[in-house]
């Protein structure tokens, strides 16, 4: 009886430190073989985009929820049987049928949630829409993203109505006339907002509906032009190049723009980090420029509407005179849940006392590489089942290697309740700079 009651009591320990304990197991083991069988059987299916995928780990995580409110993230292993995992990849929309096998979810079936059309609606393609732009057609075009999308760069002419826009004013922020072309795009075929907005303007009794399905990423890969904001242009994150001869920007330029000639540009960009958003100008428009700095790897580049003739005659500020700031630098802002590397040292240092870091490589990354002072290692899919190892009474700094798994260890400390956000930079970097030590 006292030992019965003694497993009782640590399990109840243990169960508040991790939210279940080895009696659950018990319970288990006392189910009737049929009933072991359901639960060993367990099947079901996730829909939501990618968190993050991990090879080495053989992990891959996913946000699920409802539309407009905040999704969970939910962590399942994968195998060399798991179906199409080779086409996850982080930010894509998928459907992930799993398994359950022991204690873990397991991956079968990974696949892409492709958006599909309504009826009655069809689809524009890429050609035909460039067309009707360059003709300048009669058309509304509609970009169906949230602003902060179209704000960085967006088609030629498009209006900004979001979804939760188009469904509380309705006709008001849509053309008059009921037989207008309307031309709705999005983020691509996975995106259900540009198909969505067009069911609420068919409902709405306007009978020239279409979907430009592709969207801004087939756009974007035909090398044809987005446009920035004024407002991103004035207070983003962004590097602002004027590619005129440098006589013509100390005469007068954006302020705030680097003076990069069109033969210089190259050069000048090959210490910018690939995922700095860049904004091209001439005196006119520059969409030849645009092709050559995406074939140089940069993943979101858009043009001053109107080059710098159009900014001015829109009132834009100007600076004029001698040109000082001729090497591009850009930093990108932390963003939500990652550490600086600065705190991330004082952690590693033992500065912070009230930091740990979490090591989420695997056990042979860290025996061959090494790893920081004040460490736990962890591996990223040991991180569910390890949860009592951790303190929650002090901040905690996830890394790996290159930070992707770091990523995923956050969203799933996170869903715990830990003080927690992770390091997104590969470790080798010389602005790391962490005392290393071996095991």
């Amino acid at each position: 009886m006292k030992k019965k009651t003694l497993q009782f009591l640590l399990c109840l320990s243990l169960g508040l430190l991790v939210g279940g304990c080895a009696g659950e197991k018990a319970n288990q083991g006392e189910m009737k073989p049929a009933e072991q069988a359901a639960v060993q059987n367990e099947k079901g299916v996730y829909q939501g985009v990618v968190a993050g995928v991990s090879e080495r780990s053989k992990t891959i995580s996913i946000t699920v929820g409802k539309e407009g409110e905040p999704g969970k993230v939910m962590m399942l292993k994968f195998d060399e049987t798991t179906k199409g995992i080779n086409e996850a990849a982080k930010g894509k929309p998928m459907r992930i049928t799993y398994e359950k096998r022991g204690a873990d979810l397991f991956a079968t079936d990974v696949e892409l949630k492709v958006a599909k059309l309504p009826p009655g609606i069809s689809e524009i393609k890429t050609d035909e829409l460039k067309k009707l732009i360059e003709t300048k057609a009669s058309l509304f075009l509609v970009d169906s993203r949230p602003p902060t999308r179209y704000d960085q760069g967006h088609l030629p002419g498009a209006h900004s109505i979001p979804v939760p826009v188009l469904k509380e004013k309705k006709a008001a922020v849509l053309p008059k006339d009921k037989n207008q072309l309307l031309i709705f795009y999005c983020g691509g075929i996975t995106c259900p907002l540009s198909p969505e907005s067009a069911v609420i303007a068919k409902e709405l009794g306007y009978t020239n509906v279409r979907v430009y399905h592709d969207g801004e990423p087939v756009w974007s890969k035909a090398n044809l032009p987005l446009y920035s904001t004024t407002k991103f242009i004035k207070t983003g994150n962004v590097v602002l190049i004027d590619v005129r001869p440098s006589n013509k920007a100390i005469a007068g330029r954006i302020k705030g723009a680097y003076s990069v000639p069109y033969e210089l540009l190259e050069d000048k960009l090959d210490d910018v980090p690939r995922n700095a958003p860049i904004v091209l100008y001439g005196d006119k428009e520059v969409p030849e420029v645009v092709a050559d700095v995406r074939e140089e790897g940069f993943n979101f580049v858009s043009l001053v509407k109107g080059g710098y003739k159009g900014w001015v005659k829109g009132g834009g500020e100007i600076e004029k005179g001698p040109i000082y700031n001729t090497e591009i630098k850009w930093v990108r802002k932390l963003g939500k849940g990652e550490v600086s590397v600065a705190d991330f040292r004082k952690a590693a240092s033992g500065e912070d006392k009230n930091a740990i870091i979490v090591d989420a490589r695997t056990k042979e990354e860290v025996a061959e590489l090494g790893t920081f002072k004040n460490t736990i290692n962890i591996p990223l899919d040991e991180i569910p089942s390890r949860l009592n190892e951790l303190p929650r009474d002090k901040k905690i700094y996830v890394h790996c290697s290159t930070g992707a798994r770091a990523d995923m260890a956050y969203n799933e400390l996170v869903k715990h309740g830990f003080d927690v956000k992770f390091l997104l930079l590969n470790i080798k970097d010389a602005a790391c700079d962490c005392e290393i030590i071996r095991p």
